[in-house]
């Protein structure tokens, strides 16, 4: 598979299993890919394919078996823990089928939840947050808590609170599988829209083959192996993504990180 001409995210021969008993199953096979900032990338694929493993190993959430993950130049699993949590917070947003909202709290709350973690000021996390939900589309449903929300609603605010924090990578799991046509489709506009504007490489993963028409890339997978690579439309040009010379986003991340 050919590399793009800049990366923000690529994967080199990752393999993982996972083990129930005696019995191991391979899910990944030493796949590798190159994602690049300013598209929406989606990996089509059968439920069990290991779509969701990929993004879990391309996302830091899980460790590979074997092979590497250099996201914005960084090799995630060489990171220290408290190194790669950091890492996360600061670089990437995730969107999960689930929506993973908290009853208690209000839409714009929801949103304003991780900027804190960021240290921004409540009034400077309030202020981003309803930035995000205005560019969703839900800034009148800011007061409102999950139970008073649709289905399309709430994936919403799980795309704002994960847009809020700005990240160079957002990670999206399934995102319309709980969605009618119409709000599936509105969430994958949103989506393709948040890379285009924020250069963000935007990594969707979906057995929903409604939206293969609507990724500036589709890799259909299958059996932890990535079986065709196409472009439907043409690629969405945008600045690449850079770490400044003096201040080495790994060495950052230790400085932050250090007791």
């Amino acid at each position: 598979m050919s590399a793009p001409a800049t990366s923000a995210l690529r994967g080199m021969a990752l393999a993982k299993s996972f083990r129930s008993g005696r019995v191991e199953t391979r899910v990944l096979q030493g796949l590798s890919l190159d994602i690049a900032p300013g598209e929406l990338t989606l990996v089509e694929g059968p439920s069990g394919c290991g779509k969701s493993t990929l993004l879990a190993l391309l996302g830091g959430l899980l460790r590979p078996d074997s092979g590497t993950v250099q996201a914005l130049g960084v090799d995630l699993w060489a990171l220290r823990p408290r190194e790669l949590e950091r890492f996360r917070l600061e670089h990437t947003g995730f969107v999960f089928q689930g929506f993973n909202l908290f009853g208690a709290l209000t839409a714009v709350e929801q949103v304003m939840l991780p900027l804190g973690y960021l240290g921004l000021s409540a009034a400077e996390a309030r202020t981003r947050a309803q930035e995000a939900l205005a560019e969703v589309g839900i800034e009148d449903r800011a007061q409102l808590r999950p139970a008073e929300l649709s289905g399309g609603e709430k994936q919403r605010v799980a795309i704002a609170r994960a847009l809020a924090k700005r990240p160079q990578l957002l990670f999206a799991d399934e995102p319309t599988s709980a969605l009618d046509a119409a709000n599936g489709q509105r969430v994958i506009d949103i989506l393709h829209n948040i890379a285009r504007r924020h250069g963000s490489a935007v990594l969707c993963v979906s057995h929903d083959p409604r939206l293969i028409s609507h990724g500036d890339r589709v890799l259909l997978m299958e059996d932890g192996r990535i079986l065709t690579d196409q472009r439907p439309a043409p690629p969405i040009r945008t600045m690449p993504l850079e770490t400044p010379p003096d201040t080495p986003l790994l060495t950052r991340l230790r400085e932050e990180t250090a007791e």
